[in-house]
């Protein structure tokens, strides 16, 4: 029954944790459904995520954290941005104790999403890097993850004037786009933006070229107006004026009012380079009011500037200029230089504690090694030696083993000896515990026949007690009998009101009046004489004369005035004999008057 019971409580912990697992598969298997909705679609993807959040929460902390690093990957791709890193924060330190690599790719890339758009440039450097590390690491990672990390450590990279760091980025990025076919201009852009930032025109106009034509042998040019803007500003840095006009006829719309600030500034860069100062400056301006991107605002105050002091107008160059010196406060190159380079510093730390860590992980397990060979190498001599010890000291072995045996047997001798002379002490006892034993027994039987002797005694008393019990029911009958042999002295009628004016205390009873009363009431109920002696058996004239005033309807206080009994006693009875009310014939006498 043991075992059964064993077994079902073993069958039923499977089934759970069956269930569970699979609870929890389930989840998991809808995050993965919603993160392809989010590709296309991260609002509905967003919606569907939360829908889930109740039953989430009681899932295990895998599960807790999936959903919210999920959360955190659809908001990056709505362009919604972050207020604080306190989620982000909980997610990395999880999933760098338990996760796979993967996972730890991909929370430390939204860990750099985060910080980039908190502004925090150098811990946005420092997981974009680390993402780039475990993806390197091996063991399967997320190669658009890794291109997207290669694209945003560029912009990094560039926004703090490391432009050599951000074309190494960039060309990393365009080596992972031809290895997963994947769309290569972004990259020839970035990498042509940090040479052209770093005065690298050769290479940055070899790449801007390599940019326009993917663009123009797609037959998809309406999809990159946005990269079009980008090169019409790049070919005008360079001078580069046929390129430049060859761009501007791909795209499809140049209305001020329907661009935002860098079309703006693209247009700008590219009026100015052939000399459309007037269309520049209307660009330029449009981009200061539009007010909404900082890096925008810089250049075009950098450009309005240029053009009003090649114009010889002093007041807007200077006006100008102010703007131009007051968003460079702003940005604060050089802060943010110096800031980079120490997450750079710390990163490369980090890359270099790794090293020395898994350089002393192996010198650790070579001294393991060495160590477990030295001792088995002791094991194996310390064997032998042992095994020509003991065949040259067999026959020696064998003697102190014979005398060992024999110095046993002795000592089992004394042991015997002992065990029979005490043995012999407990016999000693244990007859005399038997002659205490029997003394006791012998008490025990006088006992007995003392106690048989007293229920005989009692059972006499009994045998009296129930001969008096008789003669005394034989009495109350030839009592009752007497009684009613009594003439009548007044009618049956008169009789009971006398009575009933003496429960009202205008008479007191006598004996004749109680034989009076007997009689009158059996001459009415004839039949309650013999009901009376039946219910009652041995009673007392007391309760007798009780039974009668309740036959004759009297009240219990009124009985309790003709009797002188305690209330309770009255009350006790007239519940007992309540059979009295309806004996004989239902006659009712507490009408009569």
């Amino acid at each position: 029954m043991s075992i059964g019971k064993n077994i079902t409580l073993v069958l039923s912990a499977f089934w759970v944790c069956l269930l569970f697992s699979c609870s929890q598969d389930r989840y998991l298997e809808e995050f993965e459904r919603i993160k392809k909705v989010g590709d296309e679609s991260p609002s509905k993807a967003l919606s569907m995520l939360d829908s889930l959040e109740i039953g989430v929460r009681e899932k295990s902390e895998y599960v807790k954290n999936k959903y919210d690093l999920l959360r955190i990957r659809l908001n990056d791709k709505a362009d919604n941005l972050p207020s604080s890193d306190i989620m982000i924060k909980k997610l990395v330190s999880y999933f760098e104790e338990k996760g796979s690599i993967l996972e730890k790719q991909e929370v430390s890339y939204y860990a750099g999403s985060v910080y980039r758009d908190l502004q925090d440039t150098p811990r946005s450097l420092e997981y974009f890097l680390k993402a780039v590390e475990y993806a390197n690491a091996g063991g399967g990672c997320d190669s658009i993850m890794l291109r997207n990390s290669y694209s945003n450590l560029n912009d990094l990279y560039y926004k703090v004037q490391n432009y050599s760091d951000a074309v190494k980025m960039a060309q990393n990025e365009l080596e992972l786009a031809r290895q997963i076919k994947k769309d290569r201009i972004l990259p020839y852009l970035h990498i042509g933006t940090a040479y052209l930032a770093m005065h690298k025109l050769e290479q940055a106009s070899a790449a801007f070229d390599a940019a326009f034509n993917e663009i123009a042998h797609s037959d998809r040019i309406s999809e990159y107006q946005t990269e079009l803007f980008y090169l019409l500003d790049d070919f005008s840095a360079l001078n580069k004026t046929s390129a430049a006009q060859k761009c501007l006829s791909l795209i499809e719309s140049t209305e001020l009012e329907h661009l935002s600030g860098y079309p703006c500034m693209a247009l700008a860069q590219y009026y100015e380079s052939i000399g459309k100062n007037d269309s520049a400056i209307v660009c330029g301006k449009s981009v200061l009011d539009d007010e909404k991107d900082i890096y925008n605002m810089y250049d075009a105050s950098k450009l309005l500037y240029q053009i009003y002091n090649k114009m010889g107008d002093v007041n807007n160059a200077s006006y100008y200029a102010g703007i131009y010196m007051q968003l460079s406060d702003s940005l604060d190159f050089g802060k943010r230089q110096e800031l980079a380079a120490t997450a750079n510093n710390e990163f490369l730390y980090h890359l270099d504690q790794k090293k020395e860590q898994t350089l002393k992980d192996e010198k650790e397990r070579y001294k393991s090694t060495l160590t477990i060979v030295v001792m088995a190498a002791t094991l194996l001599v310390s064997l032998a030696y042992i095994l020509y010890v003991r065949r040259r000291n067999k026959h020696l072995k064998e003697v102190v083993t014979l005398s060992a045996e024999l110095q046993r047997m002795s000592n089992n001798e004394k042991q015997l000896r002992k065990d029979i002379e005490q043995k012999e002490r407990d016999l000693e006892k244990y007859k005399k515990s038997l002659e205490k034993s029997s003394d006791e027994l012998n008490n025990v039987k006088r006992e007995l026949q003392r106690v048989n002797e007293e229920l005989a005694d009692n059972e006499e008393a009994l045998k009296v007690k129930e001969q008096q019990l008789s003669e005394k029911m034989a009495q109350n009958k030839t009592f009752i009998k007497l009684l009613h042999q009594s003439e009548l002295e007044g009618k049956a009628e008169d009789v009971i009101y006398a009575i009933r004016q003496s429960s009202k205390g205008m008479k007191d009873m006598k004996s004749s009046d109680w034989k009076q009363l007997y009689q009158a009431v059996d001459e009415l109920y004839p039949s309650f004489k013999d009901r009376l002696l039946k219910e009652l058996g041995n009673f007392t004239e007391q309760q007798m004369q009780v039974c009668y005033l309740l036959r004759i309807g009297l009240s219990k206080p009124q009985i309790q005035g003709l009797t002188n009994l305690s209330r309770v006693t009255i009350w006790r009875w007239a519940k007992k004999y309540n059979w009295v009310l309806t004996a004989d014939d239902n006659v009712l006498l507490a009408g009569q008057t």
